[in-house]
């Protein structure tokens, strides 16, 4: 399809801000777009939406909440589907109940893509199993504990989508149940709204921003925090819970240092974020597993080691200068939400993606 013949729809939900990110950068190229998210979360602040559609509340246990909701989804399929030949969809969820517009996008030739955005796609025991195998000790998902039919509930749609959708998109780490072919891209960032600043300070700022304490290892970083504290260090610590994302960016331009997720194996958006801003970052960096290029400046922390590494930094203004000059320009190299639009669009045009995985067995 000729680039210039692209609209593209983006939705229904949006996850760390990909969807309106990659939105923006679509229009920067000339492209017709519409993105649409959920319910607005904190971290959602500043970003634009064309619709904010509510998905199914309570009420759905009740006939006629169910009838209004069916309405209310064909309604925004129908007026979605007359506009756009292009679908992205943000995470496993697309615009009707079930996957169920899959089969009718896909027949009248729509261009379709998932991109699985971790827990939409994760199993436990598999994820488990292969980051053991890889050498991963510690990680951690919010698909922990879930039951046999949650699993088969999302190995039911994770099969529905490989059946109907023209491209997936996932982390290998994240590809156990994954049987077709798929492609890798990085999270897009608008790199130009984020100032960077890699002067250190005097007293070195230290800032950590959980989504979900358990996963990004919360309380070890307190608790290394605490006891650097006793021992004199002289610092300040920034923790956001549920803040704005621009009160988070605002304080990463003036910090030293960033605690990201200490059961990851990988750069995380605040991750990504505090590397822009031009800070050394602690968190996950297991490339045996992650398949993340080698020349990520993270350096790879988990509860082992969070009291050592934050120790490390606070003694070497140096290193976190050269972490913070490294973060910024590996961000640029991948992360630039304008490279990831050229990327799709290269994609939709020609079929083609530089990182593309072949299908597995899968379960």
């Amino acid at each position: 399809m000729p680039k210039n013949n692209l609209r593209i729809f983006i939705g229904p939900t949006d996850t760390a801000r990909i969807g309106a990110t990659l939105a923006d950068a679509f229009r920067k190229r000339g492209l017709k777009v519409t993105v649409v998210s959920g319910e607005l979360y904190y971290t959602q602040d500043g970003l634009k939406y064309d619709a904010v559609i509510s998905r199914r509340g309570a009420s759905i246990r009740r006939p006629r909440g169910m009838f209004q909701e069916i309405i209310k989804q064909l309604y925004h399929f129908l007026r979605f589907f007359c506009r756009h030949n292009t679908f992205i969809f943000i995470s496993s969820n697309t615009l009707l109940q079930d996957n169920m517009d899959l089969p009718l996008l896909k027949l009248f030739g729509k261009k379709t893509i998932v991109w699985f955005m971790g827990s939409d796609i994760k199993h436990w025991e598999s994820l488990e199993a292969a980051a053991k195998k890889a050498g991963l000790k510690y990680y951690a998902s919010k698909v922990q504990g879930a039951g046999p039919e949650a699993f088969k509930q999302k190995l039911r749609r994770i099969r529905r989508l490989e059946k109907y959708v023209d491209y997936i998109l996932t982390a290998p780490s994240d590809s156990q149940l994954i049987t077709r072919e798929y492609i890798r891209f990085c999270i897009p960032l608008d790199i130009n709204n984020i100032r960077y600043n890699n002067t250190p300070n005097r007293i070195p700022i230290v800032v950590h921003a959980p989504t979900d304490d358990k996963v990004k290892g919360t309380p070890y970083v307190l608790e290394a925090v605490e006891q650097l504290k006793k021992e004199g260090y002289d610092f300040e610590f920034y923790l956001f819970r549920e803040t704005s994302n621009t009160e988070v960016r605002e304080t990463l331009t003036k910090a030293d240092i960033a605690v990201d997720q200490l059961f990851g194996h990988s750069a995380g958006m605040f991750a990504v974020e505090s590397m822009a801003a031009g800070c050394a970052v602690l968190g996950g960096n297991f490339p045996e597993f992650a398949d993340v290029p080698r020349e990520l400046p993270v350096i790879h922390t988990n509860p082992d080691n969070i009291y050592q590494n934050l120790k490390m930094l606070l003694e070497n203004p140096q290193l976190r200068r050269e972490l913070g000059e490294k973060g910024r320009k590996y961000v640029e190299k991948y992360h630039d939400s304008l490279k990831i639009a050229d990327d799709f669009i290269k994609l939709l045009t020609t079929g083609k993606a530089e990182r593309t995985y072949p299908a597995k067995q899968g379960t």
